[in-house]
């Protein structure tokens, strides 16, 4: 038991290191692992120099500083191409739509784009939408986008729009400029879902939440859609609240945490 708990302590300094170097833009001197992660010095430098040698951390010599290694990118960029937002959210989207009978997506923000990247449809006789996977659309018309902005900072939303030529129109319906568009993120953030009906396509309603990492930023959203006329928008309270849980579900499979401070 002695040597499992050894192991075990070992394991999690380990992981400390990690984590705490991967918060960090610029390497870090020795003394900082030592306060932040609490390892005693003594312990730090073997561990160190055997996770340099695995290639996980770096010593800059000059500097007298370390970083993260070769070895912790591959295995950041070997779980980016396991499509984890995909395998881990797609059961989640797929109950939803035939819980619900709608179609739910994933989504996730490139620039001032909503990239879809999970669509399940509950039955053939869906409505047709444009929300294919692997469909970009312009982020503030689509509800999923719009949940993504919402939990982003001002300056980040600023800067994905910096000018009202930035606002692309689809329909008649539409935010045309960044003042629309902040007012419209508050809602969306004061009661945690974003709503669309005939922003991208006539007829069409959605509703989405935003995903987070575990450092609380927006990485996904999980949305459904459904023709406005199936739904009373009296029941839309409802569907939202089966949105946010799934949202919450695809967060917790992630390991992440929903941001509680304000933005917009």
């Amino acid at each position: 038991m002695a040597a499992i708990a050894t192991q075990r302590r070992s394991t999690a300094r380990v992981l400390r290191v990690l984590m705490f170097l991967a918060t960090k833009a610029e390497p870090v001197p020795a003394a900082a692992l030592v306060a932040e992660c609490d390892i005693p010095k003594q312990t730090l430098y073997p561990m160190l120099r055997d996770m340099a040698e695995a290639g996980f951390v770096v010593y800059f010599p000059e500097e007298r500083r370390w970083g993260l290694g070769v070895s912790a990118f591959e295995i950041g960029s070997a779980y980016l191409r396991s499509d984890p937002l995909q395998r881990l959210g797609g059961p989640v989207l797929d109950l939803m739509a035939r819980r619900l009978k709608v179609t739910s997506h994933l989504a996730t923000l490139h620039g001032n784009e909503a990239l879809y990247i999970v669509k399940h449809v509950p039955d053939t006789h869906a409505h047709h939408l444009i929300t294919e996977v692997g469909v970009r659309l312009p982020a503030h018309l689509t509800a999923v986008g719009r949940a993504m902005l919402s939990s982003l900072p001002a300056h980040q939303v600023r800067a994905l729009y910096p000018s009202d030529d930035a606002f692309v129109r689809r329909t008649d319906h539409a935010i045309a400029s960044l003042s629309q568009l902040r007012a419209v993120l508050r809602t969306d953030r004061a009661r945690g879902y974003s709503v669309e009906s005939d922003f991208t396509s006539a007829g069409i309603t959605c509703i989405a939440s935003a995903i987070h990492d575990r450092d609380g930023r927006p990485v996904a959203a999980a949305g459904i859609s459904f023709e406005t006329a199936c739904h009373d928008p009296e029941s839309w309270p409802d569907l939202a609240i089966r949105v946010q849980k799934a949202a919450a579900a695809v967060t917790a499979r992630i390991h992440g945490r929903r941001h509680v401070g304000s933005h917009i």
